[in-house]
C-alpha cells in the first residue's frame, strides 16, 4: 500500500492545527483503496457489536443475518433505548489489529493494511500533519455501517490509552447527504460545528479530545459506509 506522493503534510498541518481536524481526499492509491475496499467486502468473519442492557455485545454478524425478523427488532428496540441514556454503538466490525496482533486468520490484504498503518512512511505522515510527533503506533478496526447503525456521542479520552488522535479511512463507495452516518463534531452547546461526508478514499483525523458522533444511518440508506478506523497512539501497546 502507499500513500499518494502529491500529498504535503506541512500545508496539511496548516489546516489541521486551525480546527484539531482533516478531511484528505485521495490519501492512498487509487488501486490500493479499491483493493482495500473489496478485501473488507470478501472477509467472512465480521462481528456485530452493540450495546444493550448495560453491557457490550460482540456477535457473529453473519449469524446475526440468518434471525429472523422478529427477533432482530426485539433486540434492536433494546439496543435504540439503551442510546437514549448515553454512550452507545451498533454496527459491525473487523477488529484487524487485534487479529494482527494476537497471529490469528486475518486475509492478507487486511494483514498489509494493518502493517501499513504501522509502517514508518505513514506513521511520519500523520505525525506531522497532527503535530503530534510521539505517535507510536497505530490500532484499527474496520467499520461497516449499515442502516440503522450507529455511533453516540463521546470524546475517545481514555485514561492509560495514550490516544494522541482518532482516523478514519473511508471506503465507501457512494454516499448520499440525506442517508445520514455523518462524523459529526459538537460544540460546548451542543451544536454540530462540523462534520465529515463518508467518502471514498479519504482520511479524516481529529486531535483526542473532540465530541463527536457516527450519525443514525437512514433505513433507505442504499450502502455501507464502511471505513478502517483507530487512533494514532504514544508510548508503547500495553493493551
Amino acid at each position: 500500500m502507499k500513500l499518494n506522493p502529491t500529498l504535503d503534510p506541512d500545508e496539511l498541518h496548516q489546516r489541521y492545527k486551525a480546527l484539531g481536524r482533516i478531511s484528505i481526499p485521495k490519501v492512498l492509491d487509487a488501486e490500493d483503496a479499491k483493493a482495500l475496499r473489496k478485501a473488507i467486502d470478501r472477509e467472512p468473519h465480521k462481528n456485530l457489536v452493540f450495546f444493550a442492557n448495560g453491557k457490550h455485545f460482540d456477535i457473529d454478524a453473519a449469524g446475526w443475518r440468518d434471525l429472523d425478523a422478529e427477533k432482530v427488532g426485539t433486540t434492536e428496540d433494546i439496543i435504540y433505548v439503551e442510546a437514549q441514556k448515553g454512550f452507545s454503538y451498533y454496527y459491525e466490525n473487523i477488529p484487524v489489529y487485534d487479529r494482527w496482533k494476537a497471529g490469528t486468520e486475518l486475509g492478507s490484504q487486511l494483514k498489509a493494511a494493518v502493517e501499513f498503518l504501522n509502517a514508518e512512511p505513514f506513521l511520519n505522515f500523520v505525525r506531522r500533519v497532527t503535530g503530534f510527533g510521539d505517535i507510536a503506533f497505530a490500532d484499527a478496526q474496520a467499520t461497516l455501517y449499515g442502516p440503522g447503525h450507529f455511533l453516540t456521542l463521546h470524546n475517545d479520552a481514555v485514561e492509560g490509552k495514550n490516544r494522541r488522535a482518532a482516523f478514519v479511512l473511508n471506503l465507501t463507495k457512494e454516499w448520499r447527504e440525506d442517508w445520514g452516518g455523518y462524523l459529526n463534531f459538537f460544540d460546548e452547546d451542543g451544536h454540530i460545528e462540523g462534520a465529515f461526508m463518508p467518502s471514498f478514499n479519504t482520511l479524516n483525523m481529529f486531535s483526542v479530545p473532540a465530541a463527536h458522533s457516527v450519525g443514525f444511518v437512514s433505513p433507505f440508506a442504499g450502502e455501507t459506509r464502511v471505513s478502517i478506523t483507530g487512533w494514532l497512539r504514544a508510548g508503547e501497546d500495553q493493551d
